[in-house]
C-alpha cells in the first residue's frame, strides 16, 4: 500500500510540472501543420537554374486548445533535411509584425465581362477589410499601363483611414484596355520600399500579360531581393495558348484624309495608324499577323510577323489615296489567310485561331467580286470576318457589312470617331488574343518570391480567394531553401521543422513530402526539463528503497 501511495503521489508531480511549465511566458507546447487546400500542396518542388526549391507553408497552433500562433520569430525556426540544418528564406506571417501590403488590380478591358469588375471590386474592399488592424496599404489599378497608384499611408494612426479611401478608388474603378501586371507589380514593389516590417503584394488579373516592359525573371528576382512574397489571383480558365492569326485589310482611299468626325483632330489614316498600331501592341507572344492594304486594288499582304515594331511600321507607312475595292481585298485576304493555313499544316503545327479584320470608311466602288463571294469563301474556310466601318451616318454601306460579319460568325463594329475606334481595335485583339489566364507564369511569380497563387475559376470565387489570401497574411508561415538532392527524382525527403529557443527545442519530422504528416514541437522552460528528470529519478529510486526497507524491518 505504502508503495502505490508513494508512486501515485509521484505521478501527480509529474503531471502537475507541464501545466505549471504552461503559466511561464516562455513555455508552450506547439503543433505545427502543412497547410493543404484541395489543389494547393503544402510542400512544393520548383526547378530553377539547376536547383530544386523546396517551399513549404505551415501553421503554428498551441498544442493545447489549437489556437492559431503568429508571433514565433522566424529566427527561432530551424529546418532540416535528411537531418541536416538548411538555409531556409522564412516569411512570417502578419500579426508578427505590423504589414504593408500592396493591392495592384487589373482593371483591363476584359474585366468588363461577365460581371468580373464589380465582383473583383466587393472582394478587394473585402481583403482591405479582413487585414490585421496594423495594417498599412496601397494601391496600383492597372490595365496595359499603370493607371492609379497610391502609395502607402505610412501612419499607424491613420491605416484604417487609408484603406477606407483605398476602398473608394477600387469602387469607381472603370475597365479598359489591356494588360501589364509585370509592370504593375514591379511597382508595387517600389511602393513598399524602405518599409519596415513585414511587407507583401498581392496582384489579381483575368488576363495574359502583353504590354509590360518588364520581364516575368526581373520581377522574380527583385521581389527576392527585398524579401517580399507575391500573392497572385487568376480569374477565369488557364489559357491554351494556343497560336492566333490575323490578316489585317486596311482601306486607305482617298477619302481617309478627312476626319472621321466634326470634332476628331486627326485625319481618318493618321487615326487608323495609332489604332491598328494598339491591334499590335497586344498580341500575343506566339500570334503573326499580315498586312493587305487596299485602296483601288487589292494589294499583296505582307509576309505574317510577329515582331510588332515591323507590324507598326508596315502600318505608318500607308497614305490615303485612290477608290475602294473592299470585297476584292476581302477575298484576297481569306486566299492569303488559307495558303498559310496550309503551309502551316504540312509542318504539322497547330493552325490555331484565324480570323480577319477589315476596315473601311466607304462603299465598294471598284471590285470585280460581289458580297455574295465573300461571304461564301469565309464560309469554306470557316473564317470569321470582324468587320469594322469608320465614318458618318451614310457614308458605309453598313447593312452589307454586317451581313459579311453575320454570316461568316464575326461581328460589325461602327466607328464613329478616333477615339471609338481605337477603341475597338484595342478589345477586339484582347478577345481574339487573350484566350485565358497564363497560370504557369502567376504560378511562378508566387513559388518564387515565398507568396501562393489562387485560382478563381468563376468571378463568384474571387470573395473567397481575397479572404484565404488575408488568412494567410495573417497566419502562415512559408520557408523556401534549395534542397540538397538537385534532382526532382520522386524518392522520400526527411523534413524537419522545429521551434527552438536558446539549447531547448524538440521535434518530431515532418516526412517525405508525398506522404506529408503534421508535426508535434514542444517548448518549455529548461527548468521544467530538470524536475521531470528528477521526478523520474525518484520514481526510478522507489523500488531500491522499499527493499533495503523491508530487508532493515522485516528481514
Amino acid at each position: 500500500m505504502r508503495v502505490l501511495v508513494f508512486t501515485s503521489a509521484a505521478l501527480l508531480v509529474l503531471a502537475v510540472i507541464p501545466a505549471g511549465a504552461e503559466k511561464n511566458e516562455d513555455a508552450h507546447v506547439y503543433r505545427v501543420e502543412l497547410e493543404n487546400r484541395g489543389d494547393q500542396a503544402s510542400v512544393r518542388l520548383i526547378p530553377r537554374q539547376g536547383k530544386l526549391l523546396v517551399q513549404l507553408q505551415f501553421r503554428i497552433k498551441k498544442l493545447a486548445d489549437g489556437t492559431l500562433v503568429n508571433n514565433v520569430p522566424k529566427e527561432e525556426i530551424v529546418i532540416r533535411e535528411d537531418g541536416r540544418p538548411v538555409d531556409a528564406e522564412i516569411h512570417q506571417p502578419a500579426g508578427s509584425e505590423p504589414l504593408a501590403a500592396v493591392l495592384a488590380l487589373d482593371i483591363s478591358g476584359s474585366m468588363a465581362n461577365g460581371g468580373k469588375m464589380a465582383q473583383a471590386q466587393h472582394a478587394a474592399g473585402i481583403f482591405l477589410d479582413k487585414l490585421p488592424d496594423n495594417s498599412d496599404a496601397g494601391l496600383i489599378l492597372f490595365d496595359h499601363e499603370i493607371r492609379l497608384k497610391e502609395g502607402l499611408s505610412g501612419r499607424p494612426e491613420q491605416a484604417a483611414a487609408h484603406r477606407a479611401k483605398l476602398r473608394g478608388i477600387i469602387d469607381a474603378a472603370k475597365p479598359l484596355g489591356g494588360t501589364a501586371y509585370l509592370d504593375a507589380t514591379l511597382e508595387s514593389l517600389q511602393l513598399l520600399q524602405g518599409t519596415s516590417g513585414r511587407k507583401a503584394v498581392l496582384v489579381m488579373t483575368d488576363g495574359v500579360d502583353l504590354n509590360s516592359e518588364a520581364t516575368l525573371a526581373k520581377v522574380v528576382e527583385r521581389a527576392r531581393a527585398v524579401q517580399v512574397p507575391i500573392y497572385t489571383i487568376g480569374v477565369g480558365e488557364p489559357g491554351r495558348n494556343e497560336p492566333v492569326t490575323t490578316v489585317l485589310v486596311l482601306d486607305h482611299s482617298g477619302s481617309m484624309l478627312a476626319p472621321a468626325a466634326d470634332g476628331d483632330s486627326k485625319p481618318k489614316i493618321k487615326a487608323l495608324h495609332e489604332a491598328a498600331a494598339r491591334f499590335a501592341d497586344m498580341m500575343r507572344p506566339n500570334s503573326r499577323t499580315a498586312l493587305l492594304p487596299f485602296s483601288d486594288t487589292s494589294e499583296l499582304p505582307t509576309p505574317f510577323l510577329s515582331d510588332k515594331s515591323k507590324i507598326k511600321k508596315s502600318m505608318r507607312e500607308l497614305t490615303a489615296s485612290g477608290e475602294t475595292a473592299l470585297f476584292d481585298a476581302v477575298c484576297d485576304a481569306l486566299d492569303t489567310l488559307e495558303a498559310d493555313r496550309e503551309d502551316v499544316h504540312r509542318l504539322g503545327k497547330s493552325t490555331g485561331k484565324r480570323a480577319l479584320v477589315v476596315l473601311t470608311d466607304g462603299k465598294d466602288n471598284k471590285s470585280h467580286r460581289r458580297v455574295d463571294d465573300v461571304v461564301r469563301m469565309a464560309k469554306q474556310t470557316k473564317t470569321p470576318l470582324y468587320l469594322l466601318g469608320l465614318g458618318r451616318p451614310g457614308e458605309l454601306d453598313e447593312g452589307v457589312m454586317e451581313r459579311m460579319a453575320k454570316e461568316s460568325g464575326g461581328q460589325y463594329y461602327s466607328a464613329r470617331n478616333q477615339q471609338r475606334l481605337f477603341e475597338i481595335f484595342e478589345s477586339l485583339s484582347i478577345e481574339l488574343h487573350d484566350d485565358g489566364i497564363d497560370e504557369a507564369s502567376l504560378r511562378r511569380l508566387a513559388d518564387e518570391t515565398g507568396g501562393k497563387y489562387y485560382l478563381a475559376r468563376n468571378v463568384g470565387d474571387l470573395q473567397l480567394r481575397f479572404q484565404e489570401v488575408a488568412a494567410d497574411l495573417d497566419t502562415t508561415y512559408v520557408a523556401t531553401f534549395a534542397s540538397r538532392r538537385p534532382q526532382h527524382d520522386g524518392t522520400a525527403r526527411g523534413i524537419d521543422i522545429q521551434v527552438k529557443r536558446g539549447e531547448q527545442a524538440l521535434s518530431a519530422a515532418v516526412r517525405d513530402v508525398y506522404d506529408v504528416h503534421g508535426v508535434v514541437v514542444a517548448e518549455m522552460h529548461p527548468g521544467v526539463y530538470l524536475g521531470v528528470l528528477a521526478v523520474l529519478g525518484g520514481l526510478l529510486a522507489v523500488p531500491v528503497g522499499l527493499r533495503r526497507l523491508h530487508r532493515a524491518f522485516g528481514g
